[in-house]
């Protein structure tokens, strides 16, 4: 055997007993990809080890383990509220109507008793945000039936009552919003405001009849919205 022979039959041996080497990143990616198993010690690829009952019966496993409903948590009913808030701020009331349906719909189907009335109270501004002034004041007729104690409802009742020319049920309604709440801003502010038109129909009165002259500054228009969000009950 010549000298040459000697190294190649060496070299062979030594490679015969030296560990397999690492796969290279590419082919262990593909392994992953098509589930096999990589050995390390012996440079190969196997199949993996099939769970009992084999594979068949594992998928069916994992499919009853899978959630057949919805498993995120509800909104609670202030973040419905919230929502439906900024429906009618960003100028969409008829879809904030139709999620306050909804909202009924799904409180009487649950058996819930009572009036939510955050919700009541965003189905009047979306009534009143829409034009529907007529169902907006039976939701505030409704609301100060039912809630006398809280003062939004009043001060959205003589909003209404405003706008139609009602001066003295608007002042009469803001008046009760005050009982409820003495120191309820919306409806202090709304209270001077309809004053104020009270007292220039007084002075336009006098000065029909013939009386003094006296003018006052005109004022904006009683009915601007001063509206404020009801608590919670």
């Amino acid at each position: 055997m010549n000298r040459l022979s000697f190294i190649l039959l060496t070299l062979c041996s030594c490679l015969a007993a030296s560990p397999a080497l690492a796969a290279s990143p590419q082919a262990a990616s593909n392994a992953a990809d098509t589930g096999l198993v990589y050995d390390a010690k012996t440079g190969t690829f196997t199949e993996p080890l099939a769970p009992p009952g084999g594979w068949q019966a594992f998928a069916n496993l994992l499919k009853k383990a899978t959630p057949s409903v919805n498993t995120q948590l509800p909104l609670t009913p202030a973040q419905v509220t919230a929502h439906i808030a900024g429906l009618i701020d960003s100028g969409k009331p008829q879809a904030a109507l139709t999620l306050i349906q909804e909202r009924t719909d799904a409180r009487k189907q649950s058996g819930e008793i009572g009036t939510d009335v955050q919700l009541e109270y965003q189905r009047g501004r979306a009534l009143d945000a829409l034009g529907e002034h007529d169902q907006a004041l039976a939701v505030w007729q409704q609301m100060t039936t039912d809630f006398p104690e809280l003062p939004e409802p009043w001060n959205a009742l003589a909003i209404e009552y405003a706008r139609r020319g009602s001066l003295q049920q608007a002042q009469d309604a803001l008046h009760m919003a005050l009982v409820s709440v003495p120191n309820f801003a919306p409806a202090l502010e709304n209270l001077g405001r309809v004053q104020l038109a009270l007292a220039q129909q007084s002075f336009a009165r006098a000065r029909a009849s013939g009386g003094s002259a006296a003018t006052a500054a005109p004022v904006g228009h009683p009915a601007r919205d001063t509206h404020a969000q009801p608590a919670a009950q």
